[in-house]
């Protein structure tokens, strides 16, 4: 849709005018605004010693700027270690230190506020987007450089900005330092028994400010008209330490032993302070300090948390004649996030059997070479959140707010996962010919959930143990290499497969704080028009999203005398399930007098997403497909149905959630995912003093099947929940490298 006006309609501005002549038309689209991102890398390690003493050292830096301007992030990595033997090499210490400084600016994830994704995409194809890449013009009056933007532009609820603003006058930046320390110890008390510790430190500080210049849109700053500023500082620490005494010795000639037994501490807090507000009206205009800000809505916060958990472990492996091994652990943690709970501590352990079937027979004359078959059962066991097992209420400035207060979790008791698993290792025709294939089966229990209190509690939520889900799945590789003369080849493809069910929520006869029965049919996790719901009988990775209303033959119900749809809030329709029903890899290296050649290809398979980006820029008339729907006379909504005005039918996407039914799709896609070629110069060239090796990669450089409309690749959230759902995401980028490696 390139070549459409774009007309004032409402409170923004939209693609939905006439068509222009080509001589009329400024032609832009989003690709307009990117650029080009670079990343720079650099190494050196130095290292060397004598059979008593080693030293390493290591310095290296990644200097990057993103496709967004004024993206940028650095980092800086100093490492030494130094290892050294005394008492006739019985005694091995080891003593290390790191130092990490890192810094980032503008770091973009996705949704719409402050987000200059939105306007780069829904910006009128009409209009010269050329006119606002000088972002910011002197204001006479208030003396101060102010954003130049039209009003018309912000979109209602979008509160788009011209989004060189957001680059350069919405500035978001963390500088972290973070520092670790390690040191271990180990004595052969005897040639087969050893006593080991170590005590590791990891400390790190960040400051994160966020300063919003004058002008920018008063709902992110508050209401603030001489900006808006924001500082946050976090303090994180972490100490672990352990000791283990090790066995490992032989007995005769068949069996073998080899034993780890210890105990450890793990002992985490952090603490951040910060302070936000819009900058007071009889301040100085972007002036960004704590100092300067609105006392009738600065807020300032504390949070802060220690976690420590105290463990004993033991594992023990028994072997005979190297062909049969059998291993047992376990391991109890004590952990602070059970403190006031039944179960203070939670146990769990593992069990497995390993035999190599190729040495207790010979399997030559079938061309197998090796043959190792394996089984274990295992439980693990999770601390819950923290801060639950006893009362909390929030506390604001002039008290307490009881209506957000949750009721403790008097019953919790720990999240434990019990998982089977069974493979074999194989290879064959001289090791020319290699397979690994595992199958497993994991039960996850007593995860934890959060629900509506009953009113005779005094609280307004409260928690609960409870839930079954059922995860099993298959993981197998085959390979294959050899070598011709001077020429090798190594391949290999991968492939996985993952499937879970819910198999309970809450079990009968589960009671809440109040001693009532609690039922829990469904737990729902809304983001607009988009849900991600658990229910017996169910995945995890269901989706639900809102649609168009129906008729009762269930067809999509267009009103005759308006020739028009509308959405339904209330009907929520199963969209499909995020996750892939099964993922391929195709992996290969070639390899001829020093030049090496990778190719590796990747598939994911089944999946379903949204797109909530697509559904806005449809509503604004910005996409290729409501030019098409232009060109076509409308909107097709099923074989015989059809929508004759397409900026009517796209108006129910509302805020991009409100028809998002017409918005989901298959995540399968193929692609060449990387490419590298590099070639080893010969030695000699350098009289045998230097190695040199030359690379050029290419990363995600052809996508050879791909329906939807973004990168499912691309991940819309760390967590459980929300996979799938694009909401402005950044696109995915190809990138090209190359890379210079000496040795001296």
């Amino acid at each position: 849709g390139t070549g459409l006006n774009g007309t004032r309609s409402g409170s923004g501005i939209y693609s939905w005018g006439e068509k222009l002549l080509p001589a009329a038309r400024y032609g832009y689209t989003p690709n307009d605004y990117f650029e080009t991102g670079h990343v720079y890398t650099n190494a050196v390690t130095v290292s060397g010693g004598t059979d008593k003493n080693q030293t390493y050292f290591s310095a290296a830096s990644v200097n990057s700027d993103g496709i967004i301007p004024n993206n940028e992030y650095d980092r800086y990595n100093f490492t030494f270690r130094n290892t050294s033997y005394f008492l006739k090499d019985k005694l091995r210490l080891d003593a290390s230190a790191s130092y990490i400084y890192q810094k980032d600016q503008n770091m973009t994830n996705q949704g719409v506020y402050s987000n200059p994704l939105v306007p780069a995409y829904l910006f009128p194809r009409g209009e010269n987007f050329d006119l606002y890449r000088r972002f910011e013009r002197y204001n006479e009056g208030t003396k101060l450089m102010e954003q130049f933007w039209s009003t018309d532009m912000e979109g209602g609820d979008l509160r788009m900005q011209n989004p060189y603003w957001i680059n350069y006058r919405n500035l978001r930046n963390t500088d972290k330092k973070r520092y670790m320390l390690s040191f271990s110890a180990s004595y052969d008390i005897l040639p087969w028994l050893n006593v080991a510790g170590r005590v590791r430190l990891d400390n790190s500080n960040s400051l994160y400010t966020q300063k919003l210049y004058a002008s920018s849109n008063t709902t992110i700053t508050d209401g603030g008209k001489n900006g808006h500023y924001t500082e946050a500082r976090a303090y994180d620490t972490q100490t672990y330490a352990d000791l283990m005494v090790n066995i490992n010795k032989t007995f005769g000639e068949d069996w073998s032993l080899n034993a780890n037994i210890g105990a450890s501490i793990n002992n985490i807090k952090t603490d951040e302070l910060s302070y936000r507000g819009p900058i007071q009206e009889n301040g100085l205009p972007n002036v960004f300090n704590v100092f300067d800000l609105d006392d009738t809505k600065k807020r300032a916060e504390k949070t802060g948390w220690h976690d420590q958990t105290q463990s004993i472990f033991a594992s023990v492996e028994v072997g005979w004649k190297q062909m049969l091994y059998l291993t047992v652990t376990g391991r109890n943690d004590w952990a602070s996030q059970l403190a006031n709970s039944p179960e203070s501590s939670f146990f769990y352990p593992s069990v497995g059997l390993s035999a190599v079937i190729s040495s207790m027979a010979d399997l030559s004359k079938a061309g197998i070479s090796f043959l190792k078959v394996r089984a274990s059962y295992a439980e693990v066991g999770n601390a819950p959140q923290r801060f639950i097992t006893g009362v909390n209420t929030p506390l604001q400035t002039g008290g307490i707010v009881s209506s957000d207060s949750y009721a403790p979790a008097v019953n919790l008791t720990p999240e434990r996962t019990k998982s089977f698993e069974v493979g074999l290792n194989a290879k064959f025709l001289g090791n020319k010919i290699w397979t690994d294939v595992t199958y497993y089966n994991t039960n996850t229990y007593n995860q934890l959930f959060s629900y509506d209190a009953p009113p005779s509690t005094g609280y307004k939520r409260a928690y609960i143990n409870a839930g079954k889900v059922n995860n099993w799945g298959i993981e197998a590789v085959v390979g294959y290499k050899n070598k011709w003369r001077d020429f090798s080849w190594s391949t290999n493809v991968n492939f996985s497969m993952n499937r879970n069910e819910v198999k309970e929520l809450v079990p009968e006869g589960t009671r809440d704080v109040a001693g009532n029965l609690v039922t829990v049919d469904e737990v729902n996790m809304d983001y607009g028009g988009y849900r991600m719901k658990v229910k017996k009988g169910g995945s995890i990775g269901d989706f639900y999203v809102t649609g168009l209303k129906t008729d009762d033959q269930g067809r999509i119900y267009v009103d005759p005398n308006t020739n028009t749809v509308t959405t339904d809030p209330n009907t929520w329709l199963y969209g499909g399930n995020t996750e892939a029903r099964f993922r391929l890899g195709w992996n290969n290296r070639f390899s001829y007098k020093g030049v090496n050649l990778g190719v590796l290809f990747d598939a994911r398979i089944g999946g379903q997403g949204v797109s909530a980006t697509q559904a806005l820029m449809d509503r604004w008339g910005a996409s290729q497909d409501s030019a098409d729907a232009r060109e076509n006379g409308g909107v097709w909504i099923s074989e015989d149905q059809k929508v004759p005005d397409a900026r009517v039918f796209y108006a129910n996407n509302g805020n991009g959630l409100s028809m998002l039914s017409h918005y989901v799709y298959s995540m399968t896609n193929v692609r060449l995912r990387e490419l590298t070629l590099g070639y080893d110069l010969p030695s000699r060239w350098f009289n045998d003093k230097i190695g040199m090796t030359v690379s050029l990669v290419g990363r995600n450089l052809w996508m050879l099947y791909n329906k939807a409309p973004f990168d499912p690749e691309i991940t819309a959230s760390t967590g459980t929940y929300y996979q799938g759902l694009d909401y402005f995401m950044q696109p995915s980028a190809r990138t090209i490298g190359f890379s210079v490696r000496l040795q001296f």
